[in-house]
Order: C-alpha cells, then sequence, then structure tokens
C-alpha cells in the first residue's frame, strides 16, 4: 500500500520520533512524508494545492491541526507562525470552514482518506491549551461523519494512556528549545529529556518520543486493517 502523509512537525518527526519511520517497518507499506513543522490546516491546504499526485496514492493520511492552537500559545510563536506564512484559524469556527475546504479539495483526487485527531498541547490534559483544542478536535469529529473518510480519534486514545498518570505541566514555550530539541537524535538523548521533564508519551508535551510514535503508528495500522476488512 503506498501511502502518502500529511501533516506538521509530528508527521515530519522532527523534533522527537517519527511515527512515520515506525509504519515504514511495516513491509506492505510504503510512505511518503511530506510533513512539515508548523503546518497549520490553512499552510498545510497551501503546500497540498501544488502536489499533482495526489490521485496516485492508494491512501492518504491527514494529520493536522494542533498547530490552529499551538501556533498562538505564546506572542513569540504568533511571530514566528506569521514569518512562515503559516497562519492559524482566528477561532473555531474558521477552523472548520479552513479543514472542510482542504477535505473536499482532497476527495476530489483521493477517495481514500485517512484522519487522524490532532493529539496535544502539554500532558497535563486540563491546561487551557487542550481544553481548548479539544474543541477544534470535536469539529474534527463533525467532519469526519459527514464525509467518506476514515476516522482515527487518537486523542481520546492518548487521554486514556495519560489519565492515571502524573503528568508534567512542562510546555514547549521557547521556540530556542524546540530548536535545540530537534537537534537530538539519539533515541538515549531524547528519553534523557522526557524523564528530565517528567513525561510519558512526548518529548516536550507536543512532539512524540518513542513510545508515543509506536502508539500512534500501532493505531494507524490498525484503522487501516479494519478498513480493509470492511471493503
Amino acid at each position: 500500500m503506498n501511502i502518502l502523509f500529511l501533516g506538521d512537525s509530528i508527521t515530519e518527526g522532527v523534533p522527537g520520533v517519527s511515527y512515520v519511520d515506525v509504519l515504514r517497518k511495516e513491509p506492505t507499506f510504503q510512505c511518503v512524508n511530506r510533513g512539515k513543522g508548523g503546518d497549520t490546516v490553512s499552510s498545510l491546504f497551501r503546500r497540498v494545492k501544488r502536489m499533482d499526485d495526489l490521485s496516485s496514492y492508494d491512501k492518504i493520511l491527514v494529520f493536522v491541526g494542533v498547530n490552529d492552537v499551538f501556533g498562538r500559545i505564546t506572542m513569540v510563536h504568533k511571530f514566528f507562525k506569521l514569518a512562515r506564512r503559516q497562519k492559524w484559524a482566528k477561532n473555531v469556527q474558521v477552523f472548520e470552514k479552513q479543514y472542510r475546504l482542504f477535505l473536499e479539495y482532497l476527495l476530489k483526487r483521493n477517495s481514500n482518506i485517512l484522519i487522524v485527531s490532532p493529539l496535544l498541547i502539554g500532558e497535563d490534559l486540563s491546561n487551557k491549551h487542550n481544553l481548548s483544542l479539544r474543541t477544534y478536535i470535536n469539529r474534527i469529529d463533525k467532519l469526519a461523519k459527514e464525509y467518506p473518510v476514515e476516522y482515527l480519534d487518537a486523542y481520546t486514545v492518548f487521554a486514556k494512556q495519560l489519565q492515571d498518570k502524573e503528568c508534567s505541566k512542562y510546555l514547549p514555550v521557547k521556540l530556542a528549545q524546540i530548536y535545540q530539541d530537534s537537534k537530538l537524535k539519539e533515541p538515549n538523548k531524547l528519553e534523557d529529556i522526557r524523564l528530565k521533564r517528567g513525561l510519558f508519551l512526548t518529548i516536550d508535551g507536543v512532539h512524540l518520543n518513542e513510545e508515543g510514535a509506536n502508539l500512534i503508528a500501532s493505531l494507524i495500522k490498525e484503522t487501516i486493517k479494519k478498513a480493509k476488512k470492511k471493503s
């Protein structure tokens, strides 16, 4: 199966661990990774409009949305995203409209779409950023019911994994620290910073560690297998 992965830094796998690289170990998968750090729904849509091979894939996986909330977490994040032309949706209504237009564009070019919900902004699920993100995820849930797509609510699975744990309040608010994290490739160094920050599934509250990457990869494989059985 030839799969195109569209998304942000979590798909790109920088910083942290790439779930796409985990899926590449599956012998039946041929994975093309077009994740780009910082992408919002609108900036990813702009990139996708320049792709002329969307119909050639057996499946397209869409994993985007967290930066429409995370991208405005501080004024520095806002200025950085504006400089990179990765504008976030100004509210949840605009987000739903942008996501809908993006989804309709993709479906005209490929009928096999798998949507993955955004994950986390910090492993403390009660923080205001996760509460805001949940409202955006609810809009994606709604769209997934309206259109003929496969849907993976990864947020709920990750939340269940964290619900009984004493979660750190660490958030990646310093862009310089995110940049430094992006230079770390060795598994032991990524594990060291995860432990230092008191995290479980991520290295910084957003980007995946090895356990988080393996979890999302296993969920994607399971979703694809279920879809195959139905077809």
